[in-house]
């Protein structure tokens, strides 16, 4: 299989058209038409269903459409770590999490590596659920760190650490003395909840079990990230919700942190990665070094 004319052939079922996908490819229409006529020839088969001027992709199209992403894929994992081989290097991983994985997960996995003198390097985006996993899907991400809770065919999801999830109430609160807290004593209070971008997360679970004690919460913010609203429960503005690890977090003093204690609600952190990729030799590591550190936080 030509690999040329399969980007070609990619390209054309990305853009919508032959001329969309010529001027992003930077190549002339006939040369790109004739390409992807050459393609069929040379498979035998046809890709599209044409009316007039107008190409659909057929079923045939779909399955090499698939598999051809697939196939680049792994060729460019594959000159990747040839070309880190000959540069003496042992390779890299793209990870996307959010922040406060940054700030816990990824510095441990860190100073595994850099102790052990293993150079493999680390890029991480941080973003929300649904820009990760849209990332992983397009190869732009080796592995994803999410809380959230789906079920996706392509997707292949390990639980990596179990933790109770935390309330956070402003110093002044009158039970801000407290070890632990019900959630029928905070059914007047201002909610300050994450937003859930992609499947099931913590606040889905806290609002299901509002419901089912006879309330509705007083959501006063919505937000894809914690520590902001750690920071403004701090002034009095309402109270949140956290996993553990925020009661961790070294250089950061964060508001009254107390047990959920009716309900216990458990937040478990996930790794993602796509099924439909080939991992590169530093992802397997990464994946192995990570699930030894996170057993490691989870038995202490």
């Amino acid at each position: 299989m030509n690999i040329q004319k399969l980007k070609y052939f990619i390209a054309v079922v990305e853009y919508g058209t032959i001329s969309k996908a010529a001027i992003a490819l930077n190549i002339t229409q006939p040369p790109l038409s004739a390409s992807i006529k050459s393609f069929e020839e040379e498979l035998g088969v046809d890709l599209f269903n044409r009316v007039g001027k107008r190409m659909h992709l057929n079923t045939t199209g779909e399955l090499l459409y698939e598999r051809g992403k697939e196939l680049l894929a792994s060729t460019e994992i594959i000159t990747q770590e040839i070309n880190e081989h000959h540069q003496g290097q042992r390779g890299h991983v793209t990870i996307g999490c959010s922040t406060i994985a940054n700030l816990t997960i990824i510095p441990e996995v860190v100073h595994y590596f850099n102790k052990r003198d293993i150079p493999i390097t680390i890029h991480v985006k941080e973003g929300n659920a649904a820009y990760i996993l849209d990332q992983i899907r397009h190869h732009k991400l080796d592995i994803g760190i999410l809380r959230n809770v789906f079920n996706k065919e392509d997707l292949h999801t390990t639980a990596l650490l179990s933790e109770r999830l935390l309330v956070a109430l402003p110093p002044s609160h009158p039970l801000a003395g407290n070890t632990s807290v019900t959630l029928d004593e905070l059914k007047d209070e201002k909610f300050f909840l994450q937003h859930t971008t992609f499947g099931h997360g913590i606040s889905d679970d806290i609002l299901e079990e509002c419901y089912l004690r006879g309330f509705n919460p007083n959501v006063i913010y919505w937000g894809t990230e914690t520590l902001p609203m750690l920071s403004m429960v701090k002034r009095g503005m309402g109270i949140a919700f956290c996993p553990e690890a925020f009661s961790k977090l070294e250089g950061f003093d964060p508001p009254p942190l107390l047990e959920l204690s009716d309900p216990v609600i458990n937040t478990k952190l996930n790794l993602v990665i796509s099924k439909n990729s080939v991992k590169k030799a530093a992802t397997e590591h990464f994946i192995k070094v990570t699930k030894e550190i996170l057993k490691d936080m989870d038995t202490h």
